[in-house]
């Protein structure tokens, strides 16, 4: 059989970075790593094509005896779409991954065929199934897949060059509880990991096939220290080895900071970046949403310590928890600017399906909507301590405060000025770093606003006199400015609509409250 594999184009958000792709020379910042993973477990007597709507137009009418649709929540609204396609021209449809997972209602009347949860055992399975001329509407996994068979991920059938870093996985699962969270839903608490040298295989095919950044996208990295540190053990012999050919990025918690010996892995397996969902500066939010683990130490401390050992942090942070009133949006702010976090993801908290958080706000009738899919713009919850009007003025303020120019200048700069060395230092000399600086001397030349100009020419003026070996790093936080600023200015410009809308009712209810006394 032909098998055409449809990634759906991603909504704009803090991480697609859509506003330096052009500037970067790249139309995607990294694949879905569903497409390689399903194809490499397609048995080989099978062709398999793959699509990714965020490089390249979907064909519908390309030939194909099976076409799978995959993708997160975010995705829903488009893989509905892409179905609804794809049936009104005959195809049969199969979709798959955390959408179809957490949302599958959705899709049972819409597919032919319905992958809920990990699909190792059930998408071979079906293929069995199909050829034999029966199948059945859903597969569901009795039981998590172990990743110790796992077979290389198919990079070949990705057109690698219109993306900017790549993906691979190690384990699956998070040892938390956390209660927004699906990952536990989806993936279990029990973290389940691939062998050292199935990963290394994988490094190994992305580094011949000329790929030079990496993220690891395993929900907490961390989950099994132990397995992690073996794995950072020959990932670093192998990077010295081979001359430092990729830099990795990976999500972990923050506990990461208490234990010197993985920070100074991290840094000699060269992890540039890593991601922490630190979530909210205020001891009884974390609490609420049994985020403990985060309490272990002051927090500012922690995320201090991580860039001291030459790794930046990005922070996932989130308004709108139970205990959160009006204060906590100033409480953010501080302790973003104290933490010397330039990139700080700040959502509205948001209910998603099978969470327990979600159980818990339907059973108490606070939810709003069964997803609202967008958490930028958007809650489908209602808050206990403020008014949703409140809330949605309090995010928006603070979104713009965290991305106004000279607030972010000071983060970027508190960084570059305290972080430490990179187990590589790497300059403006370095020849494999002058296209970004050209580029971003390009992109302040033609068609920057005079105040990003004026604060990328401070940033890197400064940077060249105090910390001359960050200058790389100051370049990518200018550029990194460049879309989130303008993605807060559209998701502003979206709140405005929401705001106005909270204020008319809230009119509306105060005249009638009015009227009848």
């Amino acid at each position: 059989m032909r098998i055409l594999l449809i990634a759906p184009r991603n909504p704009e958000s803090f991480w697609t970075w859509d506003r330096i792709l052009p500037t970067i020379g790249t139309r995607c910042f990294f694949p879905n790593l569903s497409l390689p993973t399903v194809a490499a477990l397609t048995p080989p007597e099978h062709e398999v094509v793959c699509c990714d709507e965020n490089v390249e137009p979907i064909d519908f009418d390309a030939e194909a005896d099976i076409v799978g649709v995959t993708g997160y929540v975010v995705h829903l609204r488009r893989v509905l779409e892409i179905v609804d396609e794809l049936k009104r021209r005959g195809r049969f449809v199969v979709v798959g991954g955390p959408v179809a997972s957490l949302c599958p209602e959705r899709f049972r009347d819409r597919a032919d065929v319905v992958f809920i949860d990990e699909a190792e055992e059930t998408w071979p399975r079906f293929l069995r199934d199909r050829a034999e001329g029966r199948w059945q509407h859903e597969y569901r996994m009795e039981e998590k897949p172990s990743l110790e068979n796992a077979p290389l991920p198919r990079f070949d059938l990705l057109k690698l060059d219109r993306y900017r870093t790549m993906t691979v996985q190690f384990a699956r699962g998070c040892p938390y509880s956390c209660e927004f969270c699906d990952i536990i839903a989806m993936y279990g608490r029990r973290p389940r990991s691939k062998t050292v040298e199935q990963l290394m295989r994988e490094v190994a095919e992305l580094a011949r096939l000329g790929v030079r950044n990496v993220f690891i996208v395993d929900d907490n990295f961390i989950g099994d220290k132990k397995k992690a540190k073996a794995l950072l053990r020959t990932l670093a012999a192998w990077q010295a080895e081979h001359g430092y050919p990729l830099e990795f990025f990976t999500e972990l918690s923050l506990n990461v900071a208490q234990d010197a010996e993985l920070l100074e892995l991290l840094r000699a397996a060269r992890f540039t970046t890593v991601f922490i969902g630190i979530e909210s500066p205020r001891a009884a939010s974390l609490q609420e949403t049994k985020k403990t683990q985060n309490l272990r130490e002051d927090m500012v401390a922690a995320v201090h310590r991580v860039q001291e050992a030459g790794i930046e942090v990005m922070a996932g942070m989130i308004v709108g928890f139970d205990h959160d009133d009006a204060e906590i949006f100033d409480e953010h702010l501080r302790f973003i600017e104290e933490a010397r976090l330039p990139v700080a993801m700040t959502v509205m908290l948001n209910a998603m399906p099978r969470t327990p958080l979600y159980e818990r706000v339907k059973r108490e009738g606070r939810l709003l909507a069964e997803s609202v899919g967008d958490c930028f713009t958007l809650t489908n919850i209602v808050p206990q301590r403020m008014s949703l009007l409140a809330l949605y003025e309090g995010y928006q303020r603070l979104l713009r405060t965290l991305y106004d120019y000279d607030t972010y200048r000071r983060r970027a700069m508190a960084l570059v000025l305290a972080k430490g060395r990179d187990v590589r230092t790497r300059s403006l000399a370095g020849w494999r770093d002058l296209p970004l600086f050209f580029r971003l001397l390009w992109t302040c030349v033609l068609g920057a606003s005079r105040d990003y100009r004026r604060m990328t020419l401070a940033m890197m003026g400064e940077t060249a006199r105090r910390r001359p070996e960050h200058l790389r790093l100051a370049a990518a936080l200018a550029l990194k400015h460049k879309h989130l600023h303008g993605y807060v200015q559209d998701v502003s410009a979206q709140l405005d609509g929401a705001i106005a809308e909270l204020r008319r009712a809230s009119e509306g209810a105060g005249a009638l409250r009015q009227a009848v006394s």
